[in-house]
This record gives structure tokens, sequence and C-alpha cells, in this order.
């Protein structure tokens, strides 16, 4: 005859039947706690929200594989006319994809010579922009102009 599996009771350890609802002694019900399956839940919705959560600092590359709508977008960017020997200008349009405004906002690229080896960053910002608002950026480069071949995006930030 098989042995029958046993557990202790958790309110007064008397060995009962694993499959018991309740202690047959105490009369304590033995399923699991549903407030530890709830705190469980709790944390993995709250790790996972985290987890897809972003800031209002965005890399505003478009990969396509993202399909949510950044908060601060690169619309539209070139080489200035107004570049010369002593500073190349990077100008376009930054979208504020939000309701929110931002009270400081600012675009960074990284240039490249035709070897590819990085040659520093050209820079702007602003100290406004509002909701659902397009700001128009002149990024200055000064480092090493005359070698500057190809510049990216590197960072759009704000807050």
């Amino acid at each position: 005859m098989a042995k029958e599996e046993t557990k202790k009771c958790k309110k007064c350890m008397e060995e009962i039947n694993k499959k018991a609802k309740r202690c047959p002694k105490c009369g304590s019900k033995q399923g699991s706690p549903i407030f530890l399956i709830v705190i469980i839940v709790i944390i993995i919705v709250a790790i996972a929200g985290g987890a897809s959560g972003s800031s209002d600092s965005d890399n505003s590359s478009n990969s396509g594989t993202n399909k949510k709508k950044e908060k601060l977008s690169l619309v539209e960017h070139k080489i200035s006319d107004d570049s010369n020997e002593f500073a190349m200008y990077i100008e376009g349009k930054i979208k504020n994809n939000t309701e929110k405004e931002y009270s400081y906002v600012q675009v960074t690229f990284k240039t490249y010579d035709k070897d590819g080896n990085n040659l520093g960053s050209c820079l702007d910002n602003s100290s406004a922009l509002d909701a659902n608002g397009v700001w128009k950026f002149k990024a200055i480069c000064t480092e090493s102009v005359e070698e500057i071949d190809k510049y990216e995006l590197d960072e759009i930030s704000g807050w």
C-alpha cells in the first residue's frame, strides 16, 4: 500500500494529508495565500512597466522597429550653407510630439572623417520648446571642420 503524502498544517503544525484543504485538527485553510499570489503579480507588472517606461531623454533615431512615437524627433537636417573653414553647421528641425512644454532641449551630432574616425560633436540647445512645437536648430561644429566627411544624430534630449 502506498504511503500517504503529508505536510504540516500552516497554523498548528500537525501532520495532515498533502491534498487537504483544511486541517482536520484546527480547521485552518491550507490553500496558497491569495495575497502572496497578488503580491507576486504586482511585482511582475511593476518590473515590466519599469522596463518599458521611457524618460524625457530620447535618442530619436527611427529604426523602424520602434513603433512608439518619440517624444522629440528629428524632422529634417542638412549641412548649412553658412558653413565655412572655421565652423560647420548642421541645421534642421526638431518636433515636440507631446502635450508637454520643454524648458530645455538639446541636439548633438557625431562627426566622422572619411576613414570613420570620430572627430567630435556638434550641438545646439534651446531654453524652450512649446507643446507640439517645432524648433529650428543650427548646431555648430568647430573641431576639425576641414576633415568632416559625414555626421550622424547622437542624441536629442529635453526636460
